[in-house]
């Protein structure tokens, strides 16, 4: 429904600026198309943005379990802004920035491409690291091997729950059910 409602402003910004009205209204805000961002691996999710599924919140992502050293590709195309590690929570860790103050989150990195570096452009489903338990998480066999994974908006992580649901098998590649409206 939002959809609809954004891109039905966008007709009528781009009508009404055909016949000189629009300057009043400022450009139409960009959407990306529905489904425009991939998930980045593959596995099962485990825990969304403030929701852990088991119960826990304060959660600023969606983890993705799945196998040890599986690929993680960008969700969408972008340049690397930040490669960094943090003991105690992300472990290894990048961010891609992307248009109109987007940016995704890749934590718990086991390691990243031979090409990673900070400003290198990455298309969208371009493999960008591998998944891991690095940080604070646990180690394989315990359930400790999952890719964290934030959609930010001007650094600020966004809630964006009805994209998947907890215990859904997801697959690196495949659309997110959802606009990130801006991100074009």
């Amino acid at each position: 429904m939002r959809s609809r409602f954004l891109r039905l402003l966008t007709v009528i910004g781009l009508m009404l600026g055909s016949v000189g009205l629009g300057a009043a209204l400022g450009p139409a805000p960009a959407s990306a198309a529905y489904g425009a961002v991939k998930w980045p691996a593959s596995g099962v999710i485990t825990s969304r943005v403030d929701d852990r599924c088991p119960g826990y919140d304060n959660h600023d992502g969606y983890d993705i379990a799945g196998n040890y050293r599986s690929v993680v590709s960008a969700a969408y195309s972008g340049s690397v802004s930040y490669i960094g590690y943090d003991t105690g929570g992300y472990g290894n860790y990048v961010i891609i920035s992307h248009v109109n103050g987007w940016s995704t989150l890749y934590a718990h990195l086991d390691g990243y491409v031979s090409r990673m570096r900070v400003g290198e452009y990455f298309n969208r489903g371009d493999g960008i690291g591998y998944m891991g338990y690095t940080g604070g998480v646990s180690p394989p066999g315990v359930g400790g091997t999952h890719l964290h994974f934030e959609m930010l908006r001007y650094n600020s992580p966004q809630v964006w729950n009805s994209a998947g649901s907890c215990g859904q098998s997801v697959t690196r590649g495949n659309s997110i059910p959802f606009d990130f409206v801006g991100l074009n």
